[in-house]
Parts: structure tokens; C-alpha cells; sequence
């Protein structure tokens, strides 16, 4: 196993705590004013960073950090407006369909290249994705395109699933030590970090009530919030370290992430006692059996 299959375990632990953290403080908060509160501590988090940052990086990448932050910063809004109204065992297997998008694109766009394994195991993953939605009490093989098309939530997951990807993919281009842009991950994971957390500020404040909202959000968040971010900023970072090195691939790093999907599925779906739990564990599984034949 090598380093960035190590680091993507890692980060697929940490994504586990995240994302359940995360949907018990949705319960008591605003999308918006959460998401907005959680990307300020990120950023006072993320200035640990400074330690190993180096700002000598060519101006000319300054676009390319600011258009990932507003892409991210419209992923997370979508993301978690759906978090917020759909039960974690739907929510968390849907983004096990951000590997396939993502393979995709590092062909398009980085010529990275996949086996045939890993190629059934990106339609696993899809078929997976698929069977979670089928409701045990309406069994039907296209209940799931029907409900899919009338869930605006669903929408917003996988519209934020497609932006994760592009963004993702920006990332590894600069983020290579081998293209040259000589900017390494402590100071892309700062810098985009403030950035986010300036536009969330700017777009609350705008819609909302900006700071206050940030206030309201401490305050009914607590103590979970340091633990919330903390989770979010490691296994974020932890990804990036992965798809840092030249000889990973972003698809795949982000496909062992995704084991965290059975973890969040499981644990989170008795948490906060979804429904149908037995078939989405199983939807789960096929999902993850897909992603160990990606990483094979």
C-alpha cells in the first residue's frame, strides 16, 4: 500500500466524525449560517498551516485559487442545504457517485487512465448509488428516477457532487509538484480555506444577517463546533496531501475516501434512526465493493 492510499484512509476516518458531527448540528442550525461559521473556524484552523506555507508561488495561479473557492464555496452550499434535509444514509452513499465523475474528468483533463477492474467497479459504485433510493414499501426499478426528479435535494447533491469533481480536479493540476506551479499543500489549503470562508461571510451578509448570523451560529452550535472543524480541516487536508503526489490519482483517492460512505451510512442512519436502514446498508456495501475494485 503506498503513501497516498495510506493518507486516503486517513482522511476517509476523519470524513466519518465530519460528516455525522455535521448533520447533528444541522438539526438546530440554518444551512447558510452553519456552513458559514463552520468555513470561519476552518480558516482559523487552517492558519497552523503558515508554519510550512510559502507564499513565493507565481502570481498567474491567483485566478485559478480564487475560481476553486467560489466553486467550493457553492458545492458546500448545496451540499449542505441537502445534508440538512435528507436522511444521512441517503445523503452520505449519494457521494459515492464522485469518484465515477471524477475518474472521468482526470481522463479528460490529467490523462489518467483506469484498469478494467477499476472500471466495474465505478459501475458497482453507480448501481449502488442507484439501489439506495429504492424504498422497500414501493418497490419499483424506476421508483428511484421518479423520486430523483422530483427531490430538489437530490439535485443539489449531485450538482454539488459535479462541482466537488471540477474542483478536485483543478486541484491536483496545481497542486502536482510535477506541473511546476510551485505551490505546495499547506499553503493551498490555507489560502483556500480564507477565501471560502470570505465569500460563505460575503454571500450571508448579502442574504442574511452576515456577522450576526455568524454569532446565532456559535451559539447554538457549542462546543461541537471545535470538533466539527477540526475533522473537516483533517480529512481535507489529508486528501490534498494524497492528490499532492504525482504518482496518485485524484478518482481514486477520492474512491478510498469513500469507504467513510458505509462508516457515515451505518452509524448515522441508527444515530438519527432513518429509515429502510437494511437496504441502504446493502446499497452501501455494493457501493464500497466497487470502490475496493477501484483501488485494486
Amino acid at each position: 500500500m503506498t503513501e497516498w492510499h495510506i493518507l486516503a484512509l486517513y482522511a476517509a476516518a476523519f470524513a466519518t466524525f465530519s460528516t455525522i458531527i455535521h448533520k447533528k448540528l444541522l438539526y438546530r442550525e440554518h444551512a447558510l449560517e452553519f456552513i458559514t461559521t463552520l468555513a470561519i473556524t476552518n480558516a482559523l484552523f487552517s492558519s497552523i498551516f503558515l508554519i510550512k506555507a510559502d507564499f513565493t508561488f507565481s502570481p498567474s495561479i491567483w485566478p485559478f485559487l480564487i475560481i476553486i473557492s467560489i466553486i467550493n464555496s457553492a458545492a458546500v452550499i448545496y451540499l449542505t442545504k441537502a445534508f440538512r434535509h435528507l436522511q444521512i444514509s441517503v445523503a452520505s452513499p449519494l457521494m459515492g457517485f464522485e469518484p465515477a465523475v471524477l475518474v472521468i474528468l482526470a481522463f479528460l483533463f490529467l490523462q489518467e487512465t483506469i484498469t478494467f477492474n477499476q472500471a466495474r467497479g465505478l459501475v458497482l459504485m453507480i448501481i449502488g448509488g442507484y439501489l439506495l433510493e429504492i424504498k422497500r414499501e414501493k418497490f419499483s426499478i424506476f421508483q428511484p428516477i421518479k423520486e430523483a426528479v422530483k427531490s430538489k435535494y437530490i439535485h443539489y447533491s449531485l450538482l454539488a457532487i459535479f462541482l466537488y469533481s471540477i474542483s478536485a480536479t483543478a486541484t491536483r493540476y496545481i497542486i502536482n509538484p510535477d506541473r511546476g506551479f510551485g505551490i505546495n499543500p499547506f499553503t493551498f489549503a490555507f489560502l483556500i480555506h480564507f477565501l471560502v470562508a470570505s465569500i460563505l461571510l460575503l454571500n450571508l451578509s448579502i442574504k442574511y444577517d452576515g456577522i450576526e448570523g455568524v454569532k446565532k451560529g456559535i451559539k447554538n452550535m457549542g462546543f461541537l463546533l471545535i470538533p466539527a472543524s477540526f475533522f473537516s480541516v483533517a480529512h481535507g487536508f489529508l486528501t490534498l496531501l494524497a492528490i499532492s503526489i504525482p504518482a496518485a490519482n485524484v478518482g481514486l483517492v477520492i474512491a478510498i475516501k469513500r469507504i467513510s460512505i458505509f462508516f457515515e451510512t451505518l452509524i448515522g442512519g441508527e444515530l438519527f434512526h432513518d429509515s429502510n436502514l437494511f437496504i441502504k446498508i446493502i446499497a452501501s456495501l455494493i457501493m464500497i465493493l466497487g470502490i475496493y475494485l477501484v483501488v485494486l
